[in-house]
């Protein structure tokens, strides 16, 4: 009768010793440590972060903690807790950190010799940081082409290529508009756009741009700038992007008609993507002010804002509203520019 239950006790052993395996490797991979504060009291669980004068420790007692680092008299971690020291050193191993304030790292066979202190720790377990270059990017091409009893052909393209690492973000705009009506031309302009931002911190960064850019209807040749200044990007998340930037550039024009001239300028700028319904649905927008500081009068606005539907991976459709204005145009030429393009295009 015994016999008969010998294989529910192996499955039983078998399911036992997986167990066993299973949580030693958890207990393992989640940094396991006992921490002494200074009122005597001892807590053990997991080790999560020293990040500035913080510890984050998880305890199945007490859940997610945040114990001021100043509180804590002695800690002794498991092996693989990151460090990075204050030199910008790192190294990965067991860490006991005594009452006395000096610091061991024990990486396995090897004990990292020189002295430490409490005041070497810059950090315990921090963020990962991927310095990978990640690009993004997007390419639209909007237009028609009629024969018959009118001809007339028209073409729209915009893009835009974004490079980024941590610490860096270089970024080309094209933008190109050209129609015919009858075999006259009614439209001919084109921009390009360059900028490099280096990052200060999460959130604020410098930057450096060069612009180019003509319009035969506007008695515009060529305008070239080049510029720098300061920008915040507010908000950078899967859902939604938003950051803005001020800056001072120098303005050159070469104009048809008109006179040449060049000047220093003020520019101003934001940029905002909000996707709807899981990606579903995209509004951008992207406006740019840029005065003349010899003469306030002489201000250009240029906006840019539309809605983008995703129909295939990386297909969309997008109609976008383009609208400049500029207040001191050349002679025979008006203010306001307008444009609706319906194009289709190329993400990634």
């Amino acid at each position: 009768m015994l016999g008969s239950y010998e294989p529910e006790k192996n499955r039983t052993h078998s399911l036992l010793f997986f167990l066993l395996v299973w949580g030693s490797l958890t207990t393992h991979s989640a940094h396991g440590a006992t921490v002494a504060l200074n009122n005597g009291d001892t807590i053990s669980g997991e080790l999560l972060q020293l990040s500035g004068d913080t510890l984050s420790f998880k305890s199945d007692i007490f859940g997610k903690v945040d114990i001021p680092w100043q509180r804590v008299s002695r800690l002794v971690s498991d092996d693989g807790v990151r460090v990075r020291l204050a030199d910008g050193s790192t190294a990965t191993g067991r860490v006991v950190v005594d009452p006395n304030g000096s610091v061991q790292i024990d990486q396995g066979r090897l004990v990292r010799s020189q002295p430490l202190t409490r005041a070497d720790l810059a950090a315990l377990n921090p963020p990962v940081i991927d310095n990978r270059v990640k690009y993004s990017g997007r390419l639209d091409l909007g237009g028609s082409f009629n024969r018959g009893n009118s001809t007339g052909d028209q073409l729209n393209l915009n893009g835009e290529l974004v490079a980024r690492t941590p610490q860096h973000r270089y970024t080309v705009g094209v933008e190109v508009n050209e129609a015919k009506a009858d075999g006259i031309k009614t439209a001919s302009n084109s921009r390009l756009v360059t900028q490099y931002d280096v990052f200060l911190s999460e959130k604020n960064f410098l930057f450096l741009n060069a612009k180019a850019e003509h319009d035969d209807f506007a008695d515009l040749n060529l305008r070239t700038s080049v510029g720098a200044g300061y920008g915040r990007q507010f908000i950078d998340n899967d859902v939604s992007t938003l950051s803005g930037q001020v800056g001072l550039n120098y303005v050159n024009e070469d104009r048809y008609l008109a006179s040449d001239r060049a000047f220093p300028g003020l520019s101003l700028g934001m940029k905002y993507d909000r996707n709807f319904f899981d990606k579903k649905l995209v509004y951008f927008q992207n406006m740019n002010v840029d005065t003349n500081l010899n003469d306030a009068r002489d201000t250009l606005v240029r906006a840019r804002l539309g809605l983008r539907v995703p129909v295939a991976k990386g297909v969309n459709v997008s109609t976008q509203l383009n609208v400049d204005y500029y207040n001191l145009p050349a002679p025979g030429t008006g203010k306001t520019d307008t444009a609706l393009v319906f194009s289709v295009g190329y993400g990634f």
